[in-house]
This record gives structure tokens, C-alpha cells and sequence, in this order.
């Protein structure tokens, strides 16, 4: 059986890098802090070619959507998935950019 896995939200993610559970306790990573934003962006592209939910297909027509995933690959060999963090990442850095522009 797989060990289980807390749940949290895609903006806490930077702080559960850098983060190990073991034994059901939490214990800050070794070394210097994983800052994700600084590990280069990588890209996957996954088909899902599941049935689909409104009609039946035509015999021997299979029809598949890509679904995009986002990772970070950092040093030490810690690859995250960021599929669901990089807008969010993205809507802060404008707004901050938005932010010193009104000071300024």
C-alpha cells in the first residue's frame, strides 16, 4: 500500500518542497532551500484517450485531448510537478510588477 500523501493547496507548494515526511513527521529538507522558481520550467504533454461522454464513437475512431503538465527540475535531482502553481506564480509576479509601477 502507498504511503499517504497530505493534501494542500497548489499556493503552499514552495514551502512543501522543502519539506520530507517520514513516519507520518515532517522534517526540513537537507541542504540549502529549494527555491522553485529558480529551477529551469520543463514540459510534458499526456494524451487522454478515454471514451467520450456524449455519444458513441464510430468504430475504430479513438479520440484523444493532450493534457499539458509543468515541472521544475532543481538541482539534487528534485523534479515537482508546478502544473497547477504556475498561474498562480504568474498572476503574483504581475501583480507585483503592477504594484511598483504605481509607486514609481
Amino acid at each position: 500500500m502507498a504511503p499517504l500523501v497530505p493534501v494542500f493547496s497548489a499556493e503552499t507548494l514552495p514551502d512543501h518542497v522543502n519539506t520530507v515526511r517520514r513516519n507520518f513527521q515532517e522534517k526540513r529538507r537537507k541542504g540549502p532551500a529549494v527555491d522553485l522558481k529558480e529551477c529551469p520550467l520543463l514540459e510534458m504533454v499526456q494524451y487522454s484517450c478515454n471514451p467520450p461522454q456524449e455519444d458513441i464513437p464510430q468504430p475504430g475512431v479513438i479520440t484523444c485531448t493532450p493534457i499539458v503538465r509543468l515541472f521544475r527540475r532543481c538541482a539534487g535531482g528534485l523534479t515537482v510537478e508546478t502544473t497547477s502553481w504556475e498561474p498562480i506564480r504568474q498572476a503574483a509576479e504581475e501583480s507585483q510588477k503592477k504594484a511598483t509601477k504605481t509607486k514609481a
